[in-house]
């Protein structure tokens, strides 16, 4: 049924009704002003505009909340073709009817009506009620999301600071400090790096305890390895007044925009540089190759003294990225890049990209840096030393820290240095206390992803805990402020921007066994 036959067939039935009421019901009939008469009398729209109120009123006292507002907003649309005075008498009368209505709306029914086109009700009156409405029912995520959106709209609106003010409000109600909400993929393709970081984040529990900040809770949700169902679940979590969300490892600006507009601080874990980009609530925590790079160029440059690097990398979007970044860090610390080499990740001979590799250096590299998996790495290393190509430093990624780099590359794995975020060997107080209790928790050594979900829970349950956190906003502040932690995965703060700056752990091989690199 088109708006148009909609609304004839609601005024027809309302018509009947309105007649038995007028019959006795006096109360209902809405006098006209006394206006001077039109020099000649035709249909005149007033007439029927009363009619039209007193209708919507019985519908409304009915319970027909949609049909009321269809002729509400019928009725509005005529007084836009009466005379200045008589507009603004009726004008006032409706709207105040309509607000009247609206304020004992289900919201979910305001939001219905909104969805039909061409409505003659201000949209504002609409949204007001539907976002205030969403508050007064305790949905508190729908509410946030209706409401910014609201300001965003109308930004000198008169109901303004009235929205400013109950968003605040939100936003102390629905701040639990002790209650964390996690997203993560606990089904699907990639359940299993949700039960590693899962385990990570229990753990972290224990940890706290110990620190005096006790009866703690999670909420989690399963991401079902779905980005959709992620976004899902923050509306979910937005209900349970979580003051923060851990998670998602899979993300999208959807997930983003949910936690932005309810203004619950997100820590998501991916190396997304582009995430913490989509609002100031939205924060990862995660090693990332401009990261693992910038380590490895600060070591060499700084520490050791070189000059010069070569790249060979394989030719895949992983490769690509490493060796543009790379590139980039080169140029940043001053340094010589003597050769770039591609090579085909899907053959098992790299002969002809390790010869084009020597033949374009017309100066022998210090240091060598080749972002693969251990598994290409194990066989490039061993023709690299078959071509002469030896001398230089090995530079490897996160990737390169398996045990088969260990077993299956013994003798051509020495003078390498090794990025990574998590070394269970380290020195680092914290880094043992977790690696000893995790092993003992749950009979197995953990990896980077157990660490950096059980540093990112203690981040946010202890910046939360400070005397002076009682809302989302306070917390991201003191997260993009001076925050600073030391945890598993090392010492870790946050930018303006909700990027973390970490120190990333550089590893060598000496003995055949991974050995952690003073600096």
């Amino acid at each position: 049924m088109t708006y148009t036959t909609h609304i004839k067939f609601v005024i027809s039935v309302c018509i009947l009704i309105a007649l038995s009421f007028f019959c006795g019901c006096s109360k209902h009939v809405i006098p006209l002003p006394s206006f001077p008469k039109p020099v000649q009398k035709t249909v005149a729209p007033q007439e029927t505009v009363p009619e039209l109120i007193s209708q919507a009123r019985i519908l409304s006292e009915q319970g027909a909340v949609q049909d009321a507002l269809v002729i509400y907003n019928y009725a509005f649309n005529l007084t836009q073709k009466l005379e200045t005075g008589q507009y603004i008498y009726f004008k006032k009368i409706i709207l105040d009817e309509i607000e009247r209505l609206l304020s004992k709306t289900d919201p979910v029914e305001i939001r219905k009506f909104s969805d039909i086109k061409n409505l003659s009700i201000p949209r504002d009156i609409l949204d007001y009620w539907e976002g205030y409405r969403f508050a007064q029912h305790e949905d508190y995520a729908n509410a946030a999301m209706v409401l910014n959106a609201f300001l965003e709209k109308y930004p000198d609106h008169p109901r303004s600071a009235q929205i400013k003010e109950l968003l605040a409000g939100m936003g102390a109600r629905s701040f639990d400090k002790k209650k964390l909400g996690v997203i993560l993929p606990l089904s699907g393709r990639y359940k299993l790096y949700g039960q590693k970081a899962m385990k990570g984040i229990e753990l972290s529990l224990t940890r706290l305890s110990e620190f005096g900040i006790k009866d703690l809770s999670i909420v989690v949700k399963d991401s079902m390895s779905d980005p959709q169902q992620a976004a899902m679940c923050v509306d979910q979590l937005g209900k349970e007044k979580v003051f923060s969300i851990l998670g998602p490892i899979f993300v999208s600006k959807q997930v983003a925009d949910k936690a932005q507009a309810l203004g619950i601080p997100m820590m998501a874990l991916t190396q997304k540089t582009e995430f913490p980009k989509y609002g100031d609530y939205i924060f990862t925590n995660f090693i990332t190759p401009e990261m693992q790079v910038q380590a490895l160029g600060a070591y060499i440059f700084h520490e050791l003294g070189l000059r010069s690097a070569a790249v060979l990398y394989p030719d895949d979007p992983y490769g690509h990225r490493y060796m543009q970044v790379f590139k980039e860090m080169v140029d940043g610390f001053g340094g010589q890049l003597t050769a770039v080499q591609a090579y085909d990740g899907s053959k098992t001979d790299f002969s002809d990209s390790i010869k084009n590799l020597i033949r374009n250096t017309g100066l022998t590299p210090q240091a060598l840096f080749i972002p693969d998996s251990v598994s290409r790495i194990n066989l490039i290393l061993p023709q690299l030393v078959y071509h002469d190509a030896r001398g230089f430093t090995l530079l490897g990624t996160n990737l390169w820290h398996e045990d088969s780099l260990l077993k299956e590359t013994r003798r051509y794995n020495r003078n390498t240095v090794i990025c990574d975020g998590y070394f269970s060997g380290s020195a680092n107080p914290e880094s043992a206390w977790f690696d000893k209790a995790f092993k003992e928790l749950y009979q197995e050594s953990p990896g980077f992803l157990e660490a950096i979900a059980y540093d990112t829970a203690q981040i946010l349950f202890r910046a939360a805990n400070a005397d002076d956190v009682n809302s989302g906003k306070q917390l991201k502040e003191v997260l993009q402020g001076n925050f600073v932690f030391d945890g598993a995965t090392g010492r870790t703060q946050f930018d303006e921007t909700g990027t973390p700056q970490k120190e990333l752990f550089l590893i060598t091989v000496k003995d055949d066994q991974f050995v952690e690199i003073n600096r």
